[in-house]
């Protein structure tokens, strides 16, 4: 190896080291992306998507409750704490992310919920209201399937968005190893064997 490097060598090698730099840099800021995208889909998953199928579950047994309470008379009882749970149910609902399709239903969900709640101000045994009631809780039950129907497609949504977040990951990595190799390999080729090298300039 000489003493001392040429004027051009030292150009080459730096030149070689910005790039190296450089891809180094480039290759830092996509792998924070991919892991913010990470990051932020695992937290969706379980705030948005979990959290949403429990309250969907809850709702589904405290409608089972209101059923009862229509064909039992000594549950009658227990109409305003089903119902105050669901209003409270309805509110942690309200503040998941929604996807429209998701707003979609959850809007009818409560719509219907209303419709259920003045038909059962109206606890008549005519098999018109009897009727009306049924077909109520029946929308009320194809709403609550149409959630988590959402909630699944979401789920499976972001769960292929993190596993190509991690495909880009990996790949940037092997890439990112094979342009240092490269760039290690110029490096010393410039330094140990200065006058083979090629002359870029």
């Amino acid at each position: 190896m000489p003493n001392k490097m040429t004027i051009k060598q030292r150009i080459n090698v730096g030149f070689i080291l910005a790039i190296a730099f450089c891809l180094v840099l480039a290759s830092n800021r996509l792998n924070r992306r991919s892991y913010n995208i990470l990051e932020q889909t695992v937290s969706s998953v379980y705030e948005d998507r979990l959290v949403a199928q429990e309250y969907i579950y809850q709702l589904n047994n405290l409608f089972h409750d209101k059923e009862m309470q229509f064909s039992n008379a000594s549950l009658q009882q227990k109409k305003d704490v089903v119902t105050d749970n669901i209003n409270q149910i309805f509110n942690d609902f309200a503040d998941t992310e929604l996807t429209a399709k998701e707003l979609v239903y959850f809007t009818e969900l409560r719509n219907n919920f209303d419709q259920l709640q003045q038909l059962e101000s109206q606890m008549a045994d005519e098999s018109g209201f009897i009727s009306q009631r049924n077909k109520v809780l029946e929308a009320i039950n194809s709403n609550l399937d149409e959630l988590a129907e959402v909630q699944l497609t979401e789920a499976q949504q972001l769960t292929h968005r993190s596993q190509k977040s991690l495909k880009v990951s990996k790949l940037l990595s092997s890439l990112e190893i094979g342009f240092l190799t490269v760039i290690g390999i110029l490096f010393l080729f410039i330094v140990f064997y200065p006058n083979k090298r090629p002359n870029w300039y």
